[in-house]
């Protein structure tokens, strides 16, 4: 019975991530200056946590209301 439970092996399925950080938006949030941020009214919370994430190579979150206002020039 016990070279039964040695032998046992759950299958890890693979798995994609969709994601919606793409470079450009990556570099609209590098770019992004205190006045900047504030003509766009975002937290300096959000956009200080966002920049930390891109310089650190980890993956950030955009939510839809984000990238409405990001998408503006």
């Amino acid at each position: 019975m016990s070279e039964v439970w040695k032998q046992l092996e759950f299958p890890i399925p693979d798995i994609k991530i969709k994601r919606n950080d793409n470079s450009q938006v990556r570099d609209k949030i590098m770019s992004i200056n205190p006045e900047k941020r504030k003509e766009l009214k975002l937290n300096k919370s959000t956009l200080w946590y966002q920049q930390k994430k891109i310089k650190e190579g980890k993956t950030i979150k955009i939510y839809r209301k984000m990238v409405s206002k990001y998408g503006k020039e």
